[in-house]
Parts: structure tokens; sequence; C-alpha cells
């Protein structure tokens, strides 16, 4: 890794940058806008990941204030690595446990067998579990352990629609959290079911890449229209809180249909053939659909996610939230595009 901290501009108007900055080992990254040449750095903007953040966190005067005294990026950035090479240097240092520890947690390795192990930290203080449910599906239960375990309940995690409280007593082993996990897969196997068909057989919008814990789709219509639903975990067949998205030319018979075919609705079959009973329709698949039919890329920046610079944008951006009335367009667009569209024409009013 480097140790001299690397500033790249991110334009030609060299007003924004963004800076690999290496701290004791570790690299971060900060993003620094605002720039203005021959100037202090004083209304400049700082972006950064979050464990950067959370580091900073009560030191923001101290960064406001060597902002205030640096004329110029690389200034800022060796003042910057100065004040967190301080923070890290006066963070308390991770407590190991002691040589009981790590023979305890072999011997509980050893009661449930290593293939149930998918990661260890060097440490031993960080866990990965791994089992399969009877539909062959791959969990992985996510251990963090404290130097007093098993005295101190571990902080437990695994990708279940619903999170689950382990029981915990003094005492307790590590086959212990496997079981309750174990336990609780087995009550989302029809949910698990209900939502890998929906996956497999229609075009989902968002999320871009569900996890077993997402209760939510946005399911392409055509048309430049979606239907977005949560399912219920414990009750996944039951008609889910549903929401249509396009303009009212497009989906108001959509909203009809629902209303007047709950009849159709039968239990025994999965969500989506009910709700494709129900609507009329067959949802566009993404082995068979064009793309510029279900495409909900905003009309006026012709992006999907609009970014908003901070950590995740990537999957946690703004998408589009409105759409055109009229019925021979009904694009969709981000509400920030329109306003800043219509602040650029001159024969706009407020």
């Amino acid at each position: 890794m480097a140790t001299v901290p690397t500033v790249l501009p991110l334009n030609v108007d060299f007003t924004a940058y963004q800076v690999l900055l290496p701290v004791k080992g570790k690299e971060f990254v900060v993003g620094v806008h605002n720039v203005e040449a021959g100037k202090s750095l004083s209304v400049a903007k700082i972006d950064c990941c979050s464990e950067l953040r959370k580091l900073l966190t009560g030191f923001e005067h101290i960064i406001q204030e060597r902002l205030n005294q640096s004329m110029d990026v690389a200034t800022f950035v060796e003042e910057l690595k100065d004040v967190l090479e301080h923070i890290l240097l006066a963070q308390p240092q991770v407590k190991l446990p002691p040589a009981a520890f790590y023979g305890r947690i072999y011997s509980e390795i050893e009661e449930i067998g290593w293939e149930h192990i998918a990661w260890v930290a060097p440490t031993f203080m960080s866990i990965h579990l791994r089992f399969f449910d009877r539909a062959i599906r791959e969990h992985l239960v996510q251990i963090q352990l404290s130097p007093d375990y098993p005295e101190r309940e571990p902080s437990c995690n695994a990708d279940l629609p619903i999170a689950l409280e382990i029981q915990w007593r003094a005492g307790g082993r590590l086959k212990d959290i496997l079981s309750q996990f174990e336990q609780a897969a087995e009550k989302y196997q029809d949910f698990w079911t209900v939502m890998e068909d929906i996956d497999k057989h229609v075009w989902v919008m968002e999320p871009e890449h569900p996890s077993r814990s997402n209760c939510f789709r946005r399911i392409a219509l055509g048309g430049h229209c979606s239907l977005c639903i949560t399912v219920e975990p414990f009750s996944p067949r039951m008609l889910p809180e549903y929401r249509f998205f396009g303009s009212d030319t497009a989906v108001d018979p959509l909203r009809l249909r629902m209303s007047n075919n709950m009849d159709c609705w039968k239990l025994e079959r999965l969500l989506r053939e009910n709700l494709e009973d129900v609507l009329g329709i067959t949802f566009p698949s993404p082995q068979d659909s064009d793309r510029d039919d279900v495409s909900s890329e905003c009309i006026i920046c012709y992006s999907y996610r609009l970014l908003d610079g901070k950590e995740g944008a990537s999957e946690k951006g703004s998408v589009p939230d409105r759409v055109c009335d009229n019925g021979s367009c009904g694009r969709p667009f981000h509400t920030s595009c329109l306003a800043e569209w219509l602040r650029s024409l001159p024969t706009t009013r407020q």
C-alpha cells in the first residue's frame, strides 16, 4: 500500500478532487468539492466513507479549521492526515481474549463440524457459519464474539426477512446459534420460493441485487409502468401491499382490474401467477422483453439511479419518482432533474 496521499482532479476546472489517503495501514477515499483557485478552502465540501465519517465524528470543528487555513488541496490533505494519525493513536487497542478462549472456540467448531465454517478471522473473534436449508439454499450466519465469550452474548446476523433475536444463556455454544438460525430459516421456505419465482420470471427493476432479506420488488409492466409490491414473509402468497407507478392513463385500467378480479386469487398458486391472472397480463421477462419498453430511465438525465456522491450511491441513489401524465409519453423522471431543467429555461416563471 502506498504511504503518500494521491490527489486526483475530477474536472478540468480543478474545483473537485478525489484523494486516496493512506493512514496507519488503512486507505481512505476522500472527496473535496467547491475548491476555488487562489482562495482558502473555507467553503469547500468534504465527503468520505462511513468508516472515516465515524472516525471524524466530534472533530468536525478541527477539520473546518484546517480547511480555513489551507490554500490548496495538497496542504489540506497533509493536515487531514495529521489529524487522522492522532485520532487513530488515541483509539483503544483491541483486547485479545485469553488462551482458554481459543481452545473453547476450536472445540466448538469441532463440535458443529468444519464444513459449517465459511470464514474465521485471525483473532477467532469473528466467525461466519454456513448451513443449507431443505431447498439447498446456502445461508451464512455472521457471528462477532467478545473476549469474555460465552458469558457475554455474541452479536449474530443472517440474511433473513425478519431479524432473529437469538436466545442466549451464559455458557451457550456455537451449535446453539447455528440451530436457532436453521430453525428460523425453515419458517421462510415458502417466502423464498415465491420471491425466487418472481426474480426468475419477471423483470425486477428494484432491488438491483435482491438478497434473501428483501421483501420489496418493483416489477416492470412495460410502457414505462411498474408495480411495487411488499410481500409478507409469513404469508407470501396473500395479496401483498402494492402500488402502481406510471401515468394515470396507463395504470388506471390495471388498478380497476386489481380491484374487480380479486375473486380469482388462489392461495395455492404462486404470487406471480395470481398477480398475472388478476391483472390479465404476462409480466415482461428479462429474456424476451425490449429494454426500451421496460426502461425507467429519467427522460431528462438518461440515468435510472441518480448518484448523490455518498457511499453506496450505486445502490441507494434516488430513482425516478414522477411520470409524465401525458398518455402518449408516460416517461419517468427525477423530480430534482425536472426542477433543474425548469430553472435553466429563461421563460420559466416561479
